[in-house]
């Protein structure tokens, strides 16, 4: 059966036909949205029942380049997309390897000099990480973050290098002088030659300290392991890899110092990534202390991936009397002011995008969900139960989605972006599956674009997130009553939790099912969801393995201008959209302009639906407060 979809821009209406299937995650991209008024079987809603030691399989891949996100306004009616055929792209990580191949040999020579320079970073990092002012100046606000100060940063700790020279003679001198040249063979035409302009940066520096209940040594391993480490913090590590081990390794975390590479990014394709190799150093400084300290070996092993440089980083870890531990997360780097566009820099200097309250957070939201995975509280309608096998069903497919949401939105070129032809503002990436668990086989198209919205991120979190707000934004919810019978809390903000949602036609038929995530803490907000049939959800509510459940997540990512406590009303967001969503049951090499003018009506319209409600919230000031939840 042929069903009508209608997009709506500003200017004019159009219908395209859609097939009912299209709602599931096997959807096709030309049959994309929603069903009016139509009633739909669960069959149909898309679900099917040296000591050098060189580690060559340590490299994580979380998998999920830009440039600027646009307002609002930009977005025309429409393009031609005639000559917009996306080529589907694979990527590899030969080169990679054989870099890392290369440097693991490279590290031996220069092994004495890393593990001192470690040395070295560990001594810094005990100092800096217990200072007071004036080194650490407080942060406005109660985002509990400390900024630290460069100037009394380079009294205490910092090394005369050659830029500072040039700039104490230049003040001693007044200006360069030109010397005489003892060349007795200097031409009459003197050789001119070009000079190289000087690559500058900036510095970021940041500090935040928090009580987890976990021990010292638990932190530790999951610093150590490459694993846990990109797992941890899989909204940080695109990618990361062990080069080699130059201390330890015989099982022991204390005095373990091992060579590292690693890119971290943004939940938003417009920004770069930060790729560098470092040391990671361990030590057990006390009795009750642990450290862990990250140091840029760029002075030793020079690498042209390289865009920012560590100071030393990392974390002061210490056992409390209660079992708990009070982590201490201090980070500092020096940045390519190259890799900054001036469009997102109150991101960066603010320490928000990837300073210690970012890293912190990550840490705290990975302890609330091991605290809840076997032990969830549940929030649902009368006469829905959910057993904890159930609840830990649904949390373990939730987190997969938000892991693949993530992944999905980094800039790593691992992400084969490309931008949308007559609309640069739309960034479109093609995937392949075949063989992979938990994805449905064939083509599927991932979509973004990313938006400023003067709004607070805190605001605009709880609109998205809310069932009474769904129908305000998605195309598949209009004219459906959407409900929440469900959730189930991951920390102690009520906004943290996973959603079962269900979707009924005016008639109360059930049309579809949704399983949402939301999450936020002070740097940023994440809303991930994926449509689920009936059928999926009985079984997921009866423990079933949820890694045979076939999801595609779309949703949200939401950035604060700057860091801010939740009262902070008078700030804007950097919203990231994504669809993710299957073209086809078969591999293509590329999408037909008609799917593409598809995905550019299908975005447009949610940003222009968002756009809209923004503007009237605003106006009226009636936004929803944490009461309402």
């Amino acid at each position: 059966m042929r069903i009508n979809f209608t997009v709506s821009s500003k200017r004019r209406t159009e219908v395209i036909p859609c097939d009912r299937k299209a709602l599931g995650t096997g959807s096709n991209l030309t049959e994309l949205i929603t069903m009016e008024e139509k009633e739909m079987s669960d069959n149909q809603l898309g679900l099917k029942d040296l000591e050098v030691i060189y580690e060559m399989d340590t490299l994580q891949n979380n998998n999920g380049c830009g440039s600027s996100a646009f307002d609002s306004a930009q977005f025309a009616d429409s393009a031609q997309f005639a000559d917009a055929n996306i080529p589907l792209l694979d990527s590899s990580s030969k080169e990679d390897r054989a870099s890392d191949l290369l440097l693991g040999f490279s590290i031996y020579t220069m092994r004495s000099e890393i593990i001192e320079h470690a040395f070295r970073g560990m001594d810094e990092l005990a100092k800096i990480g217990i200072a007071e002012q004036p080194l650490w100046q407080r942060q406005q606000g109660n985002s509990g973050c400390e900024i630290l100060n460069d100037t009394e940063y380079l009294k205490q700790f910092g090394e005369v290098d050659t830029m500072l020279s040039e700039i104490v003679k230049l003040m001693e001198v007044g200006e360069s002088q030109n010397l005489p040249s003892f060349d007795t063979y200097q031409t009459e035409h003197p050789i001119t030659t070009t000079v190289t302009p000087t690559v500058t940066s900036h510095s970021e520096g940041s500090r935040a300290m928090t009580y987890i209940n976990m021990a010292p040594i638990c932190i530790v391993e999951l610093l150590m392991d490459v694993n846990q480490w990109s797992e941890v913090f899989y909204n940080i590590v695109s990618k990361a890899t062990i080069v080699g081990t130059l201390l330890g390794g015989d099982g022991s975390y204390d005095n373990r110092l091992q060579v590292m590479s690693a890119e971290l990014h943004l939940p938003t394709p417009v920004l770069l990534t930060r790729e560098c190799y470092f040391g990671r150093y361990s030590k057990q400084l006390s009795h009750n202390t642990w450290g862990v300290v990250d140091v840029s070996l760029e002075k030793f092993l020079p690498s042209p991936t390289t865009n920012f440089r560590k100071k030393p980083s990392g974390c002061l870890i210490k056992l409390m009397p209660n079992g708990h531990s009070k982590v201490t997360w201090v980070e500092h780097v020096d940045v390519e002011d190259s890799q900054v566009d001036q469009y997102f820099q109150s991101l960066f200097t603010s320490t928000l995008a990837f300073g210690a309250s970012r890293w912190i957070n990550s840490l705290i939201r990975y302890g609330e969900w091991l605290q809840r995975l076997f032990v969830t509280p549940l929030v649902a309608e009368e006469g829905v139960f959910i057993a904890q096998m159930g609840r830990t069903s649904l949390l373990q497919l939730a987190d997969r989605m938000m892991k693949t949401f993530c992944g999905n939105m980094s800039s790593t070129a691992d992400n084969p972006w490309t931008q949308m032809a007559h609309s640069p503002y739309v960034r479109i990436m093609v995937k392949n599956n075949m063989e992979e668990a938990g994805k449905p086989p064939g083509t599927s198209v991932v979509f973004t674009t990313s938006v400023w919205l003067d709004v607070s991120r805190n605001r605009l979190f709880n609109f998205l997130r809310h069932e009474n707000s769904r129908t305000k934004w998605d195309l598949l919810s209009h004219r459906h009553t959407i409900r929440e019978f469900a959730s189930m809390l991951k920390g102690e903000n009520p906004g943290n939790r996973v959603s079962l949602m269900r979707a009924h036609n005016s008639q109360g038929k059930l049309v579809i099912c949704f399983l949402q995530e939301s999450y936020t803490d002070s740097t940023g907000s994440y809303i991930v969801y994926a449509p689920l049939d009936a059928s999926a959800v009985a079984a997921l509510v009866h423990g079933a393995n949820p890694d045979k459940v076939m999801i595609l997540p779309s949703g949200f990512s939401i950035l604060p201008e700057r860091l801010q406590g939740d009262e902070d009303r008078n700030s804007r967001s950097l919203l990231t959209i994504a669809f993710h969503i299957v073209e086809s049951t078969t591999s293509k090499p590329y999408l037909a302009p008609e799917s593409i003018e598809t995905i550019y009506k299908v975005i447009s319209d949610t940003v222009y639906s968002i756009t809209n409600s923004v503007l009237y919230h605003n106006h009226r000031n009636n936004w929803m407060d944490d009461s309402n939840f």
